[in-house]
Protein backbone atom coordinates (compact mmCIF):
# COMPACT_ATOMS: atom_id res chain seq x y z
CA UNK A 1 0.00 0.00 0.00
CA UNK A 2 3.01 2.49 -0.79
CA UNK A 3 2.44 5.39 -2.60
CA UNK A 4 1.54 9.17 -2.14
CA UNK A 5 0.11 10.10 1.02
CA UNK A 6 -3.79 11.80 0.89
CA UNK A 7 -4.75 13.27 4.39
CA UNK A 8 -6.36 16.21 6.05
CA UNK A 9 -10.00 17.69 5.43
CA UNK A 10 -11.40 17.07 1.87
CA UNK A 11 -15.21 18.35 2.37
CA UNK A 12 -17.51 16.61 -0.19
CA UNK A 13 -19.35 19.24 -2.31
CA UNK A 14 -23.35 20.42 -2.40
CA UNK A 15 -24.53 19.73 -5.72
CA UNK A 16 -26.26 23.05 -6.48
CA UNK A 17 -28.69 23.46 -9.52
CA UNK A 18 -30.46 26.17 -11.20
CA UNK A 19 -33.61 27.52 -11.86
CA UNK A 20 -33.84 24.97 -14.57
CA UNK A 21 -32.42 22.16 -13.00
CA UNK A 22 -29.10 21.98 -14.46
CA UNK A 23 -25.75 22.61 -12.15
CA UNK A 24 -25.17 25.74 -11.20
CA UNK A 25 -21.61 26.02 -12.03
CA UNK A 26 -21.52 29.74 -10.38
CA UNK A 27 -22.56 28.48 -7.23
CA UNK A 28 -20.13 25.12 -7.54
CA UNK A 29 -17.42 27.67 -8.27
CA UNK A 30 -18.51 29.85 -4.59
CA UNK A 31 -18.42 26.41 -3.30
CA UNK A 32 -14.94 25.30 -4.37
CA UNK A 33 -13.38 28.56 -3.42
CA UNK A 34 -14.65 28.73 0.02
CA UNK A 35 -13.07 25.48 0.71
CA UNK A 36 -9.80 26.30 -0.68
CA UNK A 37 -9.89 29.74 1.19
CA UNK A 38 -10.97 27.74 4.65
CA UNK A 39 -7.80 25.70 3.79
CA UNK A 40 -9.52 22.17 2.62
CA UNK A 41 -6.65 20.30 1.92
CA UNK A 42 -8.49 18.42 -0.94
CA UNK A 43 -11.95 18.44 -2.33
CA UNK A 44 -14.26 15.47 -3.28
CA UNK A 45 -17.47 15.22 -5.25
CA UNK A 46 -20.07 12.27 -5.93
CA UNK A 47 -20.74 11.03 -2.40
CA UNK A 48 -24.71 11.57 -0.27
CA UNK A 49 -24.21 14.92 -0.31
CA UNK A 50 -23.42 15.70 -3.89
CA UNK A 51 -27.37 13.94 -4.70
CA UNK A 52 -25.30 11.41 -6.37
CA UNK A 53 -28.45 8.84 -6.74
CA UNK A 54 -30.81 11.78 -8.34
CA UNK A 55 -28.56 12.47 -11.20
CA UNK A 56 -27.65 10.51 -14.65
CA UNK A 57 -24.37 9.61 -15.06
CA UNK A 58 -23.87 12.06 -17.82
CA UNK A 59 -24.67 14.76 -15.23
CA UNK A 60 -22.17 13.04 -12.83
CA UNK A 61 -19.31 13.06 -15.51
CA UNK A 62 -20.33 16.39 -16.32
CA UNK A 63 -20.20 17.28 -12.50
CA UNK A 64 -16.87 15.78 -11.87
CA UNK A 65 -15.21 17.63 -15.31
CA UNK A 66 -16.60 21.05 -14.22
CA UNK A 67 -14.99 20.81 -10.21
CA UNK A 68 -11.95 19.30 -11.71
CA UNK A 69 -11.46 22.37 -14.08
CA UNK A 70 -12.99 24.67 -11.17
CA UNK A 71 -10.19 22.81 -8.94
CA UNK A 72 -7.10 23.22 -11.43
CA UNK A 73 -4.80 21.29 -9.72
CA UNK A 74 -4.88 23.71 -6.64
CA UNK A 75 -6.03 20.97 -4.17
CA UNK A 76 -6.17 17.06 -4.59
CA UNK A 77 -9.30 16.23 -5.72
CA UNK A 78 -11.04 13.15 -4.77
CA UNK A 79 -14.16 11.02 -6.97
CA UNK A 80 -16.98 8.80 -5.50
CA UNK A 81 -17.66 6.07 -8.06
CA UNK A 82 -21.36 4.62 -7.13
CA UNK A 83 -21.68 3.14 -11.15
CA UNK A 84 -23.56 -0.48 -10.71
CA UNK A 85 -21.13 -2.69 -12.30
CA UNK A 86 -17.64 -3.00 -12.23
CA UNK A 87 -17.06 -1.84 -15.91
CA UNK A 88 -18.86 1.21 -15.34
CA UNK A 89 -16.90 1.78 -12.31
CA UNK A 90 -13.57 1.14 -14.41
CA UNK A 91 -14.84 3.27 -16.88
CA UNK A 92 -15.84 6.36 -14.37
CA UNK A 93 -12.92 5.89 -12.68
CA UNK A 94 -10.53 6.58 -15.97
CA UNK A 95 -12.97 9.68 -16.72
CA UNK A 96 -12.46 10.97 -13.69
CA UNK A 97 -8.46 10.85 -13.62
CA UNK A 98 -8.93 12.77 -17.14
CA UNK A 99 -10.74 15.46 -16.01
CA UNK A 100 -7.96 15.75 -12.81
CA UNK A 101 -9.31 13.32 -10.14
CA UNK A 102 -6.15 12.25 -8.06
CA UNK A 103 -7.73 9.50 -6.44
CA UNK A 104 -11.32 7.53 -6.49
CA UNK A 105 -13.76 6.00 -4.36
CA UNK A 106 -15.31 2.60 -4.84
CA UNK A 107 -18.88 1.97 -3.50
CA UNK A 108 -20.27 -1.68 -3.08
CA UNK A 109 -22.64 -2.88 -5.79
CA UNK A 110 -26.13 -2.12 -5.68
CA UNK A 111 -28.49 -4.64 -3.72
CA UNK A 112 -28.33 -6.06 0.22
CA UNK A 113 -27.00 -9.99 1.13
CA UNK A 114 -23.59 -9.03 -0.40
CA UNK A 115 -21.21 -11.28 1.90
CA UNK A 116 -17.56 -9.96 2.73
CA UNK A 117 -16.47 -12.15 -0.03
CA UNK A 118 -18.77 -10.77 -2.56
CA UNK A 119 -17.41 -7.26 -1.71
CA UNK A 120 -13.31 -8.32 -1.71
CA UNK A 121 -14.10 -9.50 -5.40
CA UNK A 122 -16.18 -6.91 -6.73
CA UNK A 123 -13.70 -3.97 -4.79
CA UNK A 124 -10.21 -6.22 -5.91
CA UNK A 125 -11.62 -6.90 -9.41
CA UNK A 126 -12.25 -2.59 -9.76
CA UNK A 127 -9.10 -1.86 -7.78
CA UNK A 128 -6.72 -4.42 -10.01
CA UNK A 129 -7.87 -2.32 -13.32
CA UNK A 130 -6.91 0.85 -12.12
CA UNK A 131 -3.62 2.72 -12.58
CA UNK A 132 -4.58 5.43 -9.63
CA UNK A 133 -5.10 5.07 -6.01
CA UNK A 134 -8.21 3.52 -5.01
CA UNK A 135 -10.30 3.61 -1.50
CA UNK A 136 -13.62 1.94 -0.68
CA UNK A 137 -16.65 3.24 0.81
CA UNK A 138 -17.11 1.69 4.06
CA UNK A 139 -20.43 2.33 5.29
CA UNK A 140 -23.04 0.51 7.10
CA UNK A 141 -25.14 2.95 8.28
CA UNK A 142 -26.25 4.51 4.96
CA UNK A 143 -25.17 1.91 1.88
CA UNK A 144 -27.01 -1.64 2.23
CA UNK A 145 -23.68 -3.44 2.12
CA UNK A 146 -20.51 -3.48 3.69
CA UNK A 147 -17.56 -5.42 5.08
CA UNK A 148 -16.47 -6.62 8.37
CA UNK A 149 -13.61 -5.37 10.17
CA UNK A 150 -11.87 -8.72 9.27
CA UNK A 151 -13.13 -8.30 5.91
CA UNK A 152 -11.94 -5.21 5.19
CA UNK A 153 -8.24 -5.84 6.43
CA UNK A 154 -8.20 -9.13 4.12
CA UNK A 155 -9.16 -6.89 1.73
CA UNK A 156 -6.54 -4.20 1.91
CA UNK A 157 -3.92 -6.68 2.36
CA UNK A 158 -4.71 -8.65 -1.05
CA UNK A 159 -4.96 -5.63 -3.32
CA UNK A 160 -2.09 -2.57 -2.66
CA UNK A 161 -4.23 -0.31 -5.32
CA UNK A 162 -6.54 -0.02 -2.40
CA UNK A 163 -4.48 2.05 0.23
CA UNK A 164 -7.04 4.54 1.12
CA UNK A 165 -10.52 4.25 2.80
CA UNK A 166 -13.35 6.15 3.50
CA UNK A 167 -14.39 4.10 6.42
CA UNK A 168 -17.85 5.58 7.91
CA UNK A 169 -18.40 2.81 10.97
CA UNK A 170 -17.43 2.73 14.54
CA UNK A 171 -14.88 4.50 15.30
CA UNK A 172 -13.81 1.21 17.54
CA UNK A 173 -14.08 -1.29 14.37
CA UNK A 174 -12.04 1.33 12.49
CA UNK A 175 -9.21 1.51 14.96
CA UNK A 176 -8.94 -2.08 14.71
CA UNK A 177 -8.79 -2.00 10.79
CA UNK A 178 -5.79 0.64 11.11
CA UNK A 179 -4.02 -1.18 13.48
CA UNK A 180 -4.01 -4.62 11.88
CA UNK A 181 -2.85 -3.00 8.36
CA UNK A 182 -0.09 -1.08 10.91
CA UNK A 183 -1.15 2.29 9.76
CA UNK A 184 -0.25 1.47 6.51
CA UNK A 185 -3.72 2.41 5.53
CA UNK A 186 -4.82 5.80 4.78
CA UNK A 187 -8.63 6.20 6.49
CA UNK A 188 -11.04 8.87 6.20
CA UNK A 189 -13.92 9.67 8.55
CA UNK A 190 -17.27 10.13 7.48
CA UNK A 191 -20.59 11.32 8.97
CA UNK A 192 -19.75 15.02 9.27
CA UNK A 193 -17.00 14.17 11.15
CA UNK A 194 -19.12 12.60 14.12
CA UNK A 195 -16.53 10.67 15.62
CA UNK A 196 -13.56 12.83 13.93
CA UNK A 197 -11.06 13.39 17.61
CA UNK A 198 -11.68 8.97 17.75
CA UNK A 199 -10.64 8.53 14.36
CA UNK A 200 -7.47 10.91 14.40
CA UNK A 201 -6.49 9.29 18.24
CA UNK A 202 -6.43 5.35 16.43
CA UNK A 203 -4.43 6.57 13.49
CA UNK A 204 -6.68 8.09 10.87
CA UNK A 205 -5.73 10.03 7.99
CA UNK A 206 -8.73 12.90 7.72
CA UNK A 207 -12.06 13.69 7.21
CA UNK A 208 -14.77 13.38 4.60
CA UNK A 209 -17.61 16.25 5.63
CA UNK A 210 -19.72 18.03 4.08
CA UNK A 211 -18.49 21.72 3.62
CA UNK A 212 -20.29 23.37 6.63
CA UNK A 213 -17.54 23.51 9.28
CA UNK A 214 -14.31 23.18 6.76
CA UNK A 215 -12.22 25.76 8.75
CA UNK A 216 -13.00 24.33 12.12
CA UNK A 217 -12.06 21.03 11.06
CA UNK A 218 -9.07 22.20 8.83
CA UNK A 219 -7.95 23.53 12.45
CA UNK A 220 -8.76 20.35 14.11
CA UNK A 221 -6.94 18.92 11.77
CA UNK A 222 -3.67 20.59 12.26
CA UNK A 223 -3.71 20.40 15.72
CA UNK A 224 -4.42 16.41 16.29
CA UNK A 225 -1.39 16.27 13.75
CA UNK A 226 0.46 18.67 15.21
CA UNK A 227 1.27 16.43 19.17
CA UNK A 228 0.86 19.35 21.44
CA UNK A 229 -1.34 18.80 23.75
CA UNK A 230 -2.67 22.20 24.52
CA UNK A 231 -3.57 22.05 20.80
CA UNK A 232 -5.04 18.72 20.81
CA UNK A 233 -7.41 19.89 23.69
CA UNK A 234 -8.26 22.67 22.09
CA UNK A 235 -9.47 20.69 19.42
CA UNK A 236 -11.33 18.58 21.28
CA UNK A 237 -13.26 21.82 22.69
CA UNK A 238 -13.72 22.87 19.15
CA UNK A 239 -15.52 19.09 18.19
CA UNK A 240 -17.98 20.05 21.47
CA UNK A 241 -18.94 23.06 19.74
CA UNK A 242 -19.61 21.79 16.81
CA UNK A 243 -21.27 18.18 17.56
CA UNK A 244 -24.58 19.92 18.10
CA UNK A 245 -24.47 21.12 14.17
CA UNK A 246 -22.94 17.71 13.02
CA UNK A 247 -26.03 15.51 14.64
CA UNK A 248 -28.79 18.13 13.45
CA UNK A 249 -27.52 17.59 9.81
CA UNK A 250 -26.59 13.94 9.99
CA UNK A 251 -29.55 12.58 11.21
CA UNK A 252 -30.88 11.75 7.61
CA UNK A 253 -28.91 12.19 4.35
CA UNK A 254 -32.91 14.13 3.07
CA UNK A 255 -32.43 16.36 5.91
CA UNK A 256 -28.86 16.83 5.45
CA UNK A 257 -29.42 18.01 2.05
CA UNK A 258 -32.39 20.16 2.85
CA UNK A 259 -30.59 22.18 5.49
CA UNK A 260 -27.06 21.37 4.85
CA UNK A 261 -27.87 22.99 1.55
CA UNK A 262 -29.47 25.64 2.83
CA UNK A 263 -27.08 26.71 5.35
CA UNK A 264 -24.01 26.74 2.16
CA UNK A 265 -26.05 29.00 0.44
CA UNK A 266 -26.00 31.81 2.92
CA UNK A 267 -22.44 31.02 3.54
CA UNK A 268 -21.97 31.45 0.15
CA UNK A 269 -24.57 34.71 -0.18
CA UNK A 270 -26.59 32.78 -2.33
CA UNK A 271 -30.26 33.06 -2.61
CA UNK A 272 -32.66 30.10 -1.73
CA UNK A 273 -31.29 27.14 -3.78
CA UNK A 274 -33.31 24.91 -5.65
CA UNK A 275 -34.14 21.00 -4.66
CA UNK A 276 -34.10 17.91 -6.78
CA UNK A 277 -36.58 15.79 -6.52
CA UNK A 278 -37.37 13.71 -4.58
CA UNK A 279 -36.58 16.19 -1.45
CA UNK A 280 -37.95 17.38 1.39
CA UNK A 281 -39.41 20.86 2.29
CA UNK A 282 -37.91 22.94 5.11
CA UNK A 283 -40.20 23.34 7.73
CA UNK A 284 -40.17 26.86 10.37
CA UNK A 285 -38.89 24.69 13.13
CA UNK A 286 -36.33 23.26 11.17
CA UNK A 287 -34.87 26.27 9.74
CA UNK A 288 -34.68 27.81 13.44
CA UNK A 289 -33.01 24.82 14.86
CA UNK A 290 -30.43 25.21 12.13
CA UNK A 291 -30.16 28.84 12.76
CA UNK A 292 -29.60 27.60 16.37
CA UNK A 293 -26.96 25.29 16.10
CA UNK A 294 -25.16 27.23 13.49
CA UNK A 295 -24.66 30.42 15.44
CA UNK A 296 -22.48 28.15 17.77
CA UNK A 297 -20.54 27.34 14.77
CA UNK A 298 -20.07 30.88 14.02
CA UNK A 299 -19.29 31.85 17.10
CA UNK A 300 -16.45 29.09 17.88
CA UNK A 301 -15.38 30.22 14.78
CA UNK A 302 -14.50 33.84 15.84
CA UNK A 303 -13.24 32.03 19.06
CA UNK A 304 -10.85 29.55 17.99
CA UNK A 305 -10.08 30.89 14.63
CA UNK A 306 -9.02 34.50 15.61
CA UNK A 307 -6.43 33.30 17.76
CA UNK A 308 -4.21 32.37 14.41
Amino acid sequence: MAGRRFEGIYPVLYAFFDGEGRLDRHAMALQVEHCIAAGAHGIMVLGLVTEVHKQTTAERLHLVEMVGGLIAGRVPYAVTIGEPTPDAQVDFARAAKAAGADWVILQPPPGKGHTDADLQRHFGGIADRLDMPAAIQNNPVNLDSSLSPDGLTALLRAHPTISLLKAEGWSVDIARVIESLGGAVQAFGGHGGLEFPSLMRSGGAGLIPAPDCVALQVAMFEAYTSGDPARIAQADAIHQRILPLIVFMTRSIPGLLCYGKRLMARRLGLPEPHDRAPAIAPTAFGLAEMDRVFADVLAAEREFLSRG
